[in-house]
Formats: C-alpha cells, structure tokens, sequence
C-alpha cells in the first residue's frame, strides 16, 4: 500500500506547459466539431450562386470561374449552375468550343434540364439578325423547355411573346 508522504515536493512548475498541446488539442476539436455542425450545403450553394452571378455582370471571369469550380465541387445539387457558369466563363474567355460543350450538358435541345441556361441560349440565338428555320426552331424549343422548368418564369413568357411576334424569313 502506498500512502502520500506530506514531505513529497510539489509537481515541478513546468508540468502546466506540458499539459498545453492536449489542452490546445482538445479546443482545436471542439472549434472543427462546431464547424462542422454549422455546415449546411444549401447556404454555401446559395453563397457560391451569388458570388458567380455577380462576378458574371462585373465580368470577374477569374473568381466567377471559381464559384463555378467549387459548385461542381458541392455535388449534384449544384451541377447545373456550376456548369452554366463555367460554361459562361468560357464564352466571355472565347473559349467558345469548351463552352458549347458544356451548355450542350445544361441546355440541351432535346428535353429541359436547366431553365437559365436555356434562357440563356434563347436570348443567344435571338440576337442573330436573321435566324434559319432551323434556329427559329432551336428558340421555340429552348423557350419551350425554359417554361416547363419554371412555369412562372416572367422572362421567358416574354421572350416568347417577343418571338412570336418577330416576323420569319420569307
């Protein structure tokens, strides 16, 4: 049996700073544990959709090609924005066969996928002062598809009505 003996001398004064990096250790745990917990994939989507779109009109291609970047990086929720924007970056960059391909992937003609980038398109073949039967149809479909995504969209029933009423090549 060992008793304490009431003549031991102290712990050395020093034995407090040995104990820091478990301290520091277990503060550092409790900082990420936090972090972690206030993780919430929407907000930084929303924010990463935000800070793209606003490069986009000030036309800061570096950081709206990095929004886009870390967009793709969050996974399948913001794929189709990362993409558009991507895509966008590469057309103001003139890198305009990477962008085609990628809004191919957002905005194709066959079927709906992502409303802004078929507005997007629209308003592209739109500005064209005399578009083919062929590209007069590829507006009606983008258009078209813009709608079914987002019925209530008020842009895209006015480009319509803008098409509608623009007289076709004879």
């Amino acid at each position: 049996m060992s008793t304490t003996n009431p003549t031991e001398p102290p712990p050395p004064a020093g034995s407090f700073w040995i104990r820091i990096p478990a301290i520091l250790a277990i503060a550092l745990c409790l900082v990420a544990g936090a972090c972690l917990l206030r993780w919430n994939p929407a907000t930084i989507q929303l924010r990463y959709e935000g800070i793209a779109m606003r490069a986009l009109e000030a036309s800061d291609l570096p950081t709206a090609r990095v929004a886009g970047t870390r967009l793709l990086e969050l996974g399948p929720g913001s794929r189709n924005f990362g993409l558009f924007v991507l895509a966008r970056t590469n057309f103001a960059s003139g890198n305009n066969e990477e962008a085609a391909g990628m809004i191919r992937q957002v905005a194709p003609l066959d079927r709906p996928v992502f409303a802004p980038a078929h507005l997007f398109v629209a308003r592209s073949l739109m500005s064209r002062a005399n578009p083919s039967p062929a590209i007069r149809g590829a507006i009606l479909a983008h258009l078209h598809h813009a709608l079914v995504l987002e019925p209530d969209s008020e842009e895209a029933k006015e480009l319509l009505a803008r098409f509608e009423h623009r007289p076709a090549l004879p």
